[in-house]
């Protein structure tokens, strides 16, 4: 019997190194960093929208680190990549929650941004 296509879904097939990487932190970050850049140029329903982006590419890249942890050497490996996306998820959704906060204008604004 052949593997169910379900399976293969469930399972992944990239090597972790380049999901966690290069689709988790690097692409996690500069699309954090446009986010932080338009904070203080765009309207609270568009900045609102851009955070719902942001979170959805954070519950996309949870999912995906956590299909393909096993794409390693090391297991361990896979286990702590596993355990820093969902530290990282938990930080994205409370700090999110907080800069939107602070575009309403319910908290302080953030440091400004040196450019």
């Amino acid at each position: 019997m052949g593997i169910h296509p379900l399976e293969l879904r469930r399972q992944g097939n990239r090597p972790l190194w380049v999901v966690f990487w290069l689709w988790g932190v690097l692409a996690s970050h500069l699309l954090f960093g446009l986010v932080l850049a338009a904070y203080r140029y765009v309207a609270t329903p568009t900045f609102g929208l851009m955070l719902i982006g942001f979170l959805a590419y954070t519950v996309w890249i949870l999912t995906a680190v956590w299909r393909n942890a096993s794409n390693v050497r090391n297991p361990v490996y896979g286990q702590i990549a596993r355990f820093l996306t969902v530290a990282w998820a938990l930080n994205a959704v409370l700090v999110s929650g907080f800069l939107f906060l602070g575009h309403i204008g319910t908290v302080d604004a953030p440091l400004p941004l040196p450019f």
